[in-house]
């Protein structure tokens, strides 16, 4: 059993032969980083969210500015020149609210990996089995980088087992 993220091991609920049960929290790392992590998302996505509102009302500012400089178009008390560019600032409105709309959904996404991570910091069994090993202490750092650190090794239920062996024939009255 390893680990996804790397932490400090903060606490430990299981050791060398204790019978684990699938789902049962074996260790559980340091979340107080992680926790941050999600704090900072929870901010950006707010942050992300105003955006989208503040660039909202300035389009609506804008197509309204449009309006009023089609109607001074039509009888001519605006130059062209003005109402191109009315069309220009509504143009340039609209697509700074799908950048705000996009960077929502990035700060989503982004809140959403940062969740996981914290989830990732308790560490679970997933089977039923006996700890055979445990290779990490309390308050020892586990780094996470290109393969997932073995904390615990676990043996599958051995109540059920089947040895295959070779056997010389001299030998099976001794056994």
């Amino acid at each position: 059993v390893g680990t996804q993220v790397s932490g400090v091991v903060q606490d430990l609920y299981a050791d060398f032969n204790d019978f684990v049960r699938t789902g049962q929290t074996l260790a559980r790392l340091d979340a107080s980083l992680f926790q941050t992590q999600v704090e900072q998302a929870e901010a950006n996505l707010i942050r992300a969210e105003a955006d989208v509102e503040r660039f909202d009302v300035t389009r609506d500012a804008a197509r309204l500015a449009l309006d009023r400089s089609v109607r001074l178009a039509e009888k001519r008390l605006i130059a062209d020149a003005d109402l191109e560019s009315a069309r220009m600032a509504v143009a340039s409105a609209e697509a700074q609210v799908r950048s705000a709309q996009a960077s929502v959904a990035q700060s989503k996404a982004s809140l959403n990996q940062v969740r996981v991570n914290l989830a990732h910091t308790v560490i679970a069994s997933p089977i039923d089995g006996i700890v055979v090993s445990r290779a990490v202490d309390t308050g020892q750092t586990v780094a996470a980088s290109m393969q997932a650190p073995t904390l615990f090794v676990l043996a599958a239920d051995l109540a059920h087992m089947r040895v295959n062996a070779s056997i010389d024939e001299s030998d099976v009255g001794q056994i």
